[in-house]
């Protein structure tokens, strides 16, 4: 249960600082897209324990997916900003 207080408290601190980057802040946004693919692979692997539970409860947890669903998307969003920002940056920085 610990893990996934860590995994919540990493998805938060993610969305906070992604609400403050900027659109010139390249290198933090390369920093940024690296996080958010290794947060969506980890929220994936989650995904998966709450569907094998499933299998050995019998009880559906479709609120709980839902919401899992939701935070992959977000981080999908979050990574492909942030790579859309970097790849800016790393095509004025060749044009110099």
């Amino acid at each position: 249960m610990e893990d996934y207080k860590q995994d919540a408290e990493n998805y938060i601190n993610l969305v906070n600082e992604f609400n403050t980057l900027q659109d010139v802040e390249y290198a933090r946004a390369y920093k940024m897209h690296k996080s958010a693919l290794a947060q969506y692979e980890r929220w994936s692997n989650i995904l998966i324990e709450v569907r094998d539970l499933e299998k050995v409860t019998k009880t559906k947890q479709t609120t709980l997916k839902g919401r899992i669903e939701h935070i992959m998307r977000v981080l999908n969003n979050i990574y492909t900003s942030c790579r859309m920002i970097w790849n800016k940056g790393e095509q004025e920085e060749r044009i110099r």
